[in-house]
């Protein structure tokens, strides 16, 4: 099948190849997409400062709206440092590689992000696994593997793509601080949505301190282009010196302003998150109604394995073909040898979405 050329925001109602459909895929879960302030001040950054910087930042130049990006996110995360780059798969790259004489072993949630693994990899250092989501077994795997005088880095997901578990992130802080260790925390699908106030994992968990690193990327919640690593000063100061940071493009001036503006609007309408909270409780309550195990968390992604893979796939092209409801059949990190449903609820579903979304799927299971 061809592809289908996306002629909208990204929101829950879209339009592609001139059909509008009601979209449960993807990760705009506040549903800022469409936002006219975010895209005003992007088109506005644009004008003024060109698409991106030429100057590298190791040569004291800096993109006034990525210093503007930075400044609103230590403000909004409440943290000393803040460093604004390209893309958020960089995330792990940047902060292996520039913290790397900082630790010794990494170990990894066996279902962590393609960008840890490969930041990882870039680093050098050994790398072990644990279970997913399993602080006893991190435990085990650190007394086999870890050498006296050894510093561990310990990286997880903040918020697991396909099945939107969150790691019990006070345990892993507490088995790496004995060996002056990192905790790393990729907060890309956690950003905005998870947490008191939206600040992502380790804001739920209470956890903080100066080797505790977070970041990701700005293209789910906070619909903006671009990454962000968020710590102490001294940490995102080491991140600056690495390749990475010297070597990568600044990133765009409109997403960097657009990044801004989100924060700000957030900041401004915390009824957002609320309604995407009201809107997650509601739809996980009806798709257990159906029988369907989806969890019970505060997190934005419903996803249920039913059947073969063959049976997911023909009831995404039903919803699909039939009702103008997209979901994803998903084969991603974690999804499991046959594959999974991953619904996600966005602020901007009303009650009737997600009411037809359930009887489509009352219908067709």
């Amino acid at each position: 099948m061809a592809d289908l050329r996306i002629e909208s925001p990204s929101c829950a109602n879209m339009v592609a190849d001139g059909r509008p459909f009601l979209n449960f895929g993807g990760s705009c879960y506040l549903g800022l997409s469409g936002e006219p302030e975010l895209i005003e001040a992007g088109a506005a950054a644009l004008r003024a400062l060109g698409s991106t910087g030429q100057l590298p930042r190791h040569y004291r130049f800096v993109l006034a709206a990525n210093a503007d990006a930075e400044a609103a996110a230590r403000e909004f995360f409440r943290v000393d440092g803040a460093i604004y780059y390209a893309t958020g798969y960089l995330f792990g790259l940047l902060a292996m590689t520039g913290l790397a004489a900082q630790y010794d072993v990494v170990f990894l949630d066996e279902s962590s992000h393609y960008n840890l693994r490969e930041g990882a990899a870039a680093a050098g250092k050994p790398v072990h696994f644990f279970r997913h989501l399993d602080a006893a077994d991190l435990e085990r795997v650190m007394a086999r593997e870890l050498r006296h005088g050894q510093r561990p880095l310990v990286a997880t997901d903040g918020m697991f793509a396909t099945f939107g578990t969150v790691p019990p992130l006070v345990d892993y802080r507490r088995l790496v601080e004995p060996h002056g260790g990192w905790l790393f925390v990729d907060e890309s699908h956690a950003f905005g949505v998870i947490g008191p106030t939206g600040r992502g994992a380790l804001e739920a968990h209470g956890v903080a301190g100066p080797r505790v690193l977070a970041g990701g990327s700005l293209g789910k919640a906070f619909s903006a282009y671009g990454g962000l690593a968020l710590g102490s000063a001294e940490a995102i100061a080491a991140l600056w010196q690495s390749p990475t940071a010297r070597g990568a493009a600044s990133g765009m001036s409109a997403g960097a302003a657009m990044l801004a503006a989100s924060l700000g609007y957030l900041s401004r309408h915390p009824d957002r998150l609320q309604k995407l909270r009201e809107n997650v409780r509601y739809l996980k309550a009806g798709l257990r109604a159906l029988g369907l195990d989806v969890g019970d968390t505060e997190s934005p992604i419903a996803t249920f394995v039913r059947g073969t893979a063959d049976e997911m796939k023909a009831l995404q092209r039903r919803l699909f073909d039939e009702d103008a409801i997209f979901v994803i059949y998903s084969t991603y990190v974690g999804a499991g040898p046959h594959g999974a449903i991953r619904i996600a609820a966005f602020a901007d579903h009303a009650s009737d979405d997600l009411d037809r979304l359930l009887g489509a799927l009352r219908r067709h299971l």
